[in-house]
């Protein structure tokens, strides 16, 4: 056994640790905030206008949606995966050309329309909504290039909570990615997404933890350093930890199946699965 005293030293030294990490955070926040001129605090209706400015650059593959577009290797695979152990797609579909063929999907947040018509190719009928007018024209301008998609890839301009209550249990997915961390009410947001899935339907979601680590990667290196990111698209205040979306996810009778951390290896502009949760993570949680 370790002598007492070394006990009560690292005991000490983590709560030394664990104090200057949070006043390492707060002043780096105050600090940026002063000199970047970042709004840490920004209302929904800033980030909507944030990216309402970037929408002419959206499907450029190395513009500064860049990072989204990668982002596909991750959470499109994921979902075809997730709903083959959900028992909703046999296995042997994992390796058809369109395995969601015959799905219903929502795509909240869905901006330009990256994610969602990755997810139409692969068969499904999805719907993207975004409040930011400019986006939803971008993604219905892109989609009507698309002969193959346009009949099963919708789009429209509205928020969650005008669209909820006119599709009650209509969608066999929803799906939230890089969307809830620019939520204020994010419980709204679960109920609303618990209100439109179908009983054993599947929500997938992808953000970012909220944590020092996650923070720094997201603002300091990649908004400031790097600018891999738009400048102010990212409030530490509106991020959310993992196990508080879980808990949310239950309290609306969706139980999480599958919680799988990813990162960044911003060097090489690359997201891969990791087994640490400090930084971004994807959930998957069916509801009962």
């Amino acid at each position: 056994m370790e002598p007492a005293e070394l006990v009560v030293f690292k005991l000490v030294l983590h709560f030394l640790k664990t104090v200057l990490l949070k006043c390492f955070q707060k002043l780096s926040i105050a600090f940026l905030s002063l000199m970047e001129g970042l709004s840490m605090r920004g209302t929904e209706q800033d980030d909507v206008a944030t990216f309402d400015q970037l929408s002419a650059h959206w499907w450029e593959p190395n513009g500064q949606m860049k990072l989204l577009h990668k982002l596909n290797k991750l959470r499109v695979p994921m979902v075809v995966e997730g709903l083959i152990k959900a028992g909703k797609l046999d296995r042997k579909q994992r390796h058809t050309t369109d395995p969601l063929k015959g799905l219903t999907i929502l795509d909240v947040g869905c901006g330009g329309g990256i994610y969602t018509e990755a997810l139409a190719k692969l068969g499904a009928y999805i719907v993207g909504i975004d409040p930011a007018k400019h986006l939803i024209e971008v993604a219905k301008a892109h989609v009507a290039t698309q002969p193959d998609l346009k009949e099963r890839c919708h789009y429209e301009e509205v928020s969650m909570e005008e669209h909820a209550p006119q599709h009650v249990g209509k969608y066999d997915v929803v799906v939230l990615s890089e969307t809830i961390e620019h939520v204020v009410d994010k419980s709204l947001l679960l109920k609303n997404v618990a209100t439109v899935l179908k009983p054993g339907g599947s929500v997938f979601i992808t953000t970012w933890n909220k944590t020092t680590w996650a923070w720094t990667l997201a603002v300091v290196v990649l908004e400031i350093i790097m600018k891999r990111l738009p400048r102010g698209s990212h409030d530490y205040e509106k991020f959310i930890s993992i196990d508080d979306v879980e808990a949310m996810l239950e309290g609306y009778n969706c139980r999480t199946i599958e919680r799988r951390p990813f990162y960044l290896k911003f060097w090489v502009d690359e997201w891969i699965w990791v087994p640490f949760e400090k930084m971004t993570y994807a959930v998957h949680a069916i509801k009962e």
